[in-house]
Formats: C-alpha cells, structure tokens, sequence
C-alpha cells in the first residue's frame, strides 16, 4: 500500500519528498485534497505514524534505502549533506522566494526587500559555483539529497527570475543543473525546466506601448492646430519634470550616507545586540551538545554556529556561554557543557573562525593547542591566540586557491574528529547500523 503525502503538488518542497521516493523506490500518493495531521501540510502519511514537515520528510525517504545512499555512505558524508541541507534553506531559499513569490503573483513586490535578495542570492550561487568546481555533485560521487533540496530550490527561480546574464557567471553550477534536471527521477515529477531568457518576463511592456500609441492617433488628428498653446504647456511640462528628479537624487543620496555613517551610539549598541545574540545562541547550543553528548558517551564534540559570522572575538563569547555552568531553576536553560571538549567553527564571507576548547580536568590527555593546530593545519589556517584550555585561529578566505569558509569548515571538523579518533578518545560508530547517531537535523556535522 502506496504511503500518503498531502502537500500542494506544484511546491518546490513538495519535489524533494517525490524525487527521493522515486531514487529509493518508493510509491507515493499525492491526494488533491492538502488534509494531514491538524489540518496542516505537508504531511507524510505511513502505516507507523505521520511525519511532518518538507525537510523532515524528504529526509525519512532518503534514509530508507542504504543502498542508494541518498543519505550518504558514511557519517560523515550524511553530515555533509545535513549541512547543505541547512545552507539550501537559510541562505538559498530564504532570499529565493523573496525574489520570486512577487513574480508568481504571491504577494506584492517590495523594491527594497527584492534588491536585498538579489545579491543574497548571488552570494549564494557564488559559493555553490565554487564547491561545484571540483565537484560533480554536492557531497560524494553519486546524486545525494543535498543535490535533490538545492535543485529543488532553484528550480523556481530558473524559470523565472534567474535570466541569461545573472545564470553567466555561473558555469559550474549551471553544468550540475542541468545534469540533475536531465535525470529520470527529476523529469518525473518537475518536468522539462525552460530556462529564463534574457530579461525574464519583460516583453509584455512594448505591447502596452503600442496600444497607448494606437488609442492616442485619433485625439492627435481631433485637436489639430487648434491645440497649439496645450502643446507648450506639455512641453513646458515635459521639460519641468527632470528637475523634479534632480531633486530628488540628492535625498536619496543624503538617506544613504546617513545610513552607511552609523553614530558612535548606534555602533556600540549594534554591537552590545550582537554580542547577546551571540550569547544566547551559544548558551542554547551548549545545553543541545550537553545532551548529545550524554546520550552518546561522548567527551568531545565539533559543532558550527551561525551568529558570530566569523568574528573570531565573537565565537570565544560564544564558547564562553556554552560552557557557563547551567541552572536548573531557570525557565530556558543555558550553557552547561563546560567538562566537554570542544572544537566550535563559524563561517563568515572573509575567514572561517576555528576555537578549540579542552576542560582542566582532560589536558592530560588532550593538548588543546595541537588540536588546533592539527585542524588549522589542513587548510593552511593561522593560529591566532593560544592557552591551556582555549585556543583560536582562523583561515582566511582564499578565491585564487579555492579556499571558501562553507567549503572547508566540513573537511576541518572530519580532520577534528580523526585526531580524536587517533588519541583514541572518539567512538568510531561507522560500524553501527542505528540511525539514531546521526544528529543530522541539529547542525552536528560530526
């Protein structure tokens, strides 16, 4: 019996659950009717239960045939995938749709919001374009589900917005889309994609011209000479409007120079807001690898962050709040992994901040500088401050040589892992069938 998935069938979200179940074997139903659980969609229907959510879906049919290995061949491969994952659906898609649900009629344009998404989205496909370069797909050697969400994601997009000249640049990435979209599986459920021409959807504004021009022929030939004087005044008209405009270049110059020319108030409490998020992202965290670690056994772990963006001062706060002794009489507990070890990576356009941590009671087994070292080593990184228990450094972002902080920071945290694993202080779970090791939806590549 077929399982059920109540989702709205055109959804790029909807693509990745279909494509994956037809890698994996899988028949799937797609009812017209978007019921499911407390009436919301998407929705996987099973004999076992129900399972919610676009990512969450695609990844339970991912997992259920090893042998095709939509869900990679190794943990760490499945790691490298959740990462991609995580980037497709923060830094792709979130600026994607901004670009594009105006376009599909969604909601109303915002001028602004859209400029913003375009270069958002530039970003995005620049460093997809870069890992492409010597990669034939996303994340080993055989179609995974990082390449089925990022397709996915793009798929939109190519059809609508994404014209000649903004695709140009992009070769590499371009080659492996085409290559996804040539697939059986993908042609299945999204069809032939008719790429965006040049300009996208702009040839209707001549027809509206040439219409105006045709409904304004008789009125010319009605007034004759008669309207001589009108005709000056339009033209007087006509000649008045550019001044409006140079009016108004310069406030929209002055508006920007303001906005670029923070006060040295305003800095500091932009600054004073980082830091606290920066804080509290880290406090969270600290309670998610705590328990990890229990449920695992584990006395180290390496785990990435977001909010520091690869201020190296801002990720040692952020592994000071990580291991800030917890209260368990607070409402929303923090921190509190503070005997585990540690090795935390934030990713940002300039340089890939690395810090290593190692309690007091484990430098006898570990040496936080040579863990450092060793990882920072294998990218070529810089060792930027050193200590018994907390070290940092940090690799800096290298075009010419391929060097890019999402590129790099998987292979860091393997190279990480595999130190620990030589000091013997790493469970080596690649023999263990359990899924449940796996903390792919929680951002713990390793």
């Amino acid at each position: 019996m077929p399982m059920k998935l109540y989702a709205h069938p055109d959804n790029y979200k909807t693509y990745k659950a279909l494509i994956a179940a037809k890698y994996v074997g899988l028949e799937v139903d797609c009812p017209k009717n978007n019921g499911g659980a407390s009436g919301k969609i998407p929705v996987l229907e099973t004999s076992q239960g129900c399972i919610f959510s676009s990512t969450a879906i695609a990844r339970y049919i991912s997992r259920i045939s090893r042998p095709v290995g939509l869900y990679g061949q190794s943990l760490i491969e499945s790691g490298m995938i959740d990462s991609w994952i995580e980037f497709c659906t923060h830094e792709l898609e979130v600026p994607l749709c901004t670009w594009v649900l105006p376009v599909m009629g969604v909601y109303p344009e915002v001028p602004e919001a859209t400029a913003c998404a375009k270069d958002d989205v530039k970003k995005a496909l620049t460093v997809l374009d870069n890992h492409l370069l010597h990669n034939t797909f996303m994340v080993g050697n055989s179609m995974t589900l990082a390449d089925i969400s990022v397709c996915c994601a793009l798929v939109d997009g190519m059809r609508l917005v994404l014209d000649e000249s903004f695709r140009k640049p992009f070769g590499n990435l371009m080659r492996w889309f085409n290559l996804c979209i040539g697939q059986s599986e993908f042609k299945s459920v999204i069809g032939d994609v008719k790429l965006c021409g040049a300009g996208g959807k702009k040839e209707a504004a001549p027809k509206k011209e040439a219409a105006a021009k045709k409904e304004a022929a008789p009125k010319k030939e009605a007034a004759a000479k008669k309207e001589a004087a009108p005709k000056k005044e339009a033209a007087a008209k006509k000649e008045a409007a550019p001044k409006k405009e140079a009016k108004k270049e310069p406030k929209k110059d002055e508006k920007a120079e303001a906005e670029k020319e923070p006060t040295p108030e305003e800095l500091e409490k932009m600054k004073k807001d980082k830091l606290k998020k920066v804080i509290k992202e880290g406090g969270k965290r600290g309670v998610e690898i705590e328990g990890a670690a229990d449920m695992g056994g584990l006395q180290f772990f390496c785990t990435s962050v977001d909010l520091p963006e690869g201020d190296l001062e801002l990720l040692v706060k952020s592994m000071e709040a990580m291991n800030t002794k917890s209260d368990p009489t607070e409402e929303e507990r923090k921190g509190g992994s503070g005997h585990i070890g540690k090795v935390i990576f934030s990713a940002g356009t300039e340089q890939l901040a690395v810090v290593a941590y190692v309690p007091p009671e484990k430098t006898g087994e570990l040496s936080c500088k040579e863990w450092l070292k060793v990882v920072l080593d294998s990218q070529g990184g810089t060792l930027a401050s050193t200590g018994d228990n907390v070290c940092s450094g940090f690799v800096k972002t290298n075009a010419d040589k391929g060097i890019f902080p999402l590129k790099i920071r998987e292979p860091m945290i393997l190279e990480a892992n595999n130190f620990l694993r030589k000091k013997g202080l790493f469970p080596d779970n690649d023999d263990d069938d359990d899924d449940e090791c796996v903390f792919g939806d929680d951002d713990f590549p390793s």
